[in-house]
């Protein structure tokens, strides 16, 4: 008998299952023991899971949520204008290529202009609808604090609240919601070419001249996105955000990932990221990080994608009580690193740098796939089936499962090759830079 076989039949605690693999362990030893395991594999056998799932009930339900104990009044309207339709991915021409999403460091000249006036005026148009409308920005924030402050309920509880973070929904859902704001921009654009590049903060390292050659043909990004982009700190656009921290607004200091999101303390505030750090010493330490959270700590699926999390199970609280690799450290770094709004999920999108930060978290999660036999997608129909609403670009209620968003290109886009080298490759055991 498989020990293992334990740990996948039910959505015990961490602790229950530690005490299963105790068991297991006497159970070589006894035969009563294997017998009693045997009728607990019985009883568990029965125990029906099934999916989260977001209904009409459910946000007729909304409620008033909170984050760490700081009260969230963030409910769309309890009652659904309109249908619900469910999402079918778009019909993809053949024979043309797919919308590529670019690092954004990489944009230079004509194309960098043209980029920042259009998601400029996106901005800009979309802060101008109405709140009643649920393309507009006020509503895009909205919808991400309601499903990440408990504010929904699961159907037919008074307790279990929902939160898309802190577990295995964490990825899928937010590729989702980041696409829908991508097609509301476009719509407002009248340009459905437009793409929402992402922040490539990953790369530390900006190939020389020599070795960049090599890669000219392959349309790549080889430069480093260690600094904030420009094109969301002009305060006279719709793009900028005041509430960030003074690091949003430094722009020779470069991004700091090694914060362990365990120790992430609302009551404190955002974490104190060290001042007299050398270029050289950060490089090491994001590379450090980026290498442990994909290829060492995040080696298996529930520990990168997160905790399993299905109907009738309560909400983790606590990021250090589900999360997937990503989730819990350089995701939760970048948003302590910008500071401001982006530091609370309640209010995080606000900022409009949440957009191509998440956009390069959904690339992360298709680089992970990639990098190993053991990388895979949970499987489970638990996962797969879960299902949510957000409004698309014709403001119409779009009802969506995970399997619909584990492919970007099946969505119609993909994203400009960037080097990843620097930290898929990074020696660990090399010595930290005395300056």
């Amino acid at each position: 008998m498989r020990c293992t076989l334990w740990l996948t039949m039910s959505s015990e605690s961490f602790g229950e299952q530690i005490l299963y693999q105790q068991l297991c362990t006497m159970a070589i030893r006894s035969p009563m023991v294997l017998v009693g395991l045997f009728l607990l594999c019985c009883m568990l056998s029965n125990v029906q899971s099934a999916p989260i799932k977001i209904t009409r009930e459910t946000i007729k339900e909304c409620r008033r949520g909170q984050w760490a104990g700081i009260p969230a009044d963030c409910c769309p309207p309890k009652i659904i204008d309109g249908p619900i339709i469910d999402f079918t991915p778009p019909k993809l021409d053949p024979s043309k290529p797919l919308r590529v999403r670019k690092a954004l460091q990489c944009l230079s000249g004509k194309e960098l202009r043209t980029y920042t006036k259009k998601l400029q005026k996106g901005y800009r148009l979309m802060r101008a609808l109405p709140d009643t409308d649920p393309r507009s920005y006020a509503r895009q924030y909205g919808i991400h604090c309601a499903y990440a402050t408990g504010s929904f309920i699961q159907d037919g509880s008074n307790n279990l609240t929902i939160d898309i973070h802190i577990g295995w929904y964490f990825h899928p859902w937010h590729r989702a919601y980041v696409y829908f704001h991508e097609k509301i921009l476009q719509t407002l654009l009248n340009d459905t070419e437009f793409s929402l590049h992402y922040w490539n903060y990953d790369n530390t390292n900006s190939l020389g001249k020599h070795e960049a050659r090599k890669h000219r043909h392959d349309g790549g990004c080889y430069k480093s996105g260690l600094y904030f982009p420009p094109m969301y700190n002009d305060p006279t656009k719709a793009t900028f955000q005041w509430n960030r921290s003074e690091r949003a607004f430094e722009p020779k200091r470069p991004v700091d990932l090694a914060f362990d999101g365990t120790h992430y303390n609302i009551t404190l505030g955002p974490p104190p990221f060290p001042n007299n750090l050398t270029l050289a010493q950060i490089i090491w330490r994001n590379n450090e990080l980026m290498h442990r959270t994909f290829l060492t700590w995040g080696n298996s699926t529930i520990a990168f994608m997160g905790k399993e999390y299905r109907e009738g199970d309560p909400q983790a609280l606590g990021i250090a009580n589900g999360a997937g690799m990503q989730e819990k450290y350089s995701h939760t770094s970048m948003h302590c690193y910008i500071g401001g709004k982006m530091f609370e999920p309640k209010s995080a999108p606000e900022d409009p740098i949440f957009f191509p930060f998440h956009a390069n978290l959904e690339r992360l999660w298709d680089i992970w796939l990639s990098l190993g036999d053991d990388h895979r997608n949970p499987t489970s129909s638990d996962w797969l089936d879960g299902e949510f609403l957000l409004w698309d670009e014709n403001a119409v209620m779009n009802r969506f499962r995970v399997r619909d968003f584990l492919s970007a290109e099946a969505l119609g886009y993909t994203y400009q090759k960037a080097n990843v080298d620097s930290w898929v490759n990074f020696d660990t055991s090399s010595p930290y830079p005395e300056y």
